[in-house]
């Protein structure tokens, strides 16, 4: 997949373990170096994923029970401090 070579999308993989799933998730290269994170997932809540994944659904309707903050480790792999510090405005220092 071009995307995944050129670093622009994150690393994902899943480890089955019991009561659900542990999805991990490695940011884009192209956001520079940073580390992985997970999220356990219930069986039912990782069938919603996958339906994220595939596109047929939005992740905050896949996903409503989980925080935004979740949410977005789950999107870009970014936990709250990465993502904040990638997003933040320069001209804010």
């Amino acid at each position: 997949m071009i995307i995944g070579m050129l670093g622009l999308a994150p690393v994902r993989r899943v480890e089955e373990v019991a009561g659900g799933y542990v999805v991990y998730v490695q940011p884009p290269a192209l956001v520079g170096k940073y580390p992985e994170v997970s999220v356990k997932l219930t069986p039912d809540q990782y069938a919603r994923y996958q339906e994220w994944l595939m596109g047929s659904l939005m992740i905050q309707d896949a996903l409503p029970e989980l925080s935004p903050s979740t949410r977005e480790m789950l999107m870009t792999g970014l936990g709250d401090e990465d993502f904040h510090r990638i997003a933040r405005d320069p001209d804010e220092d």
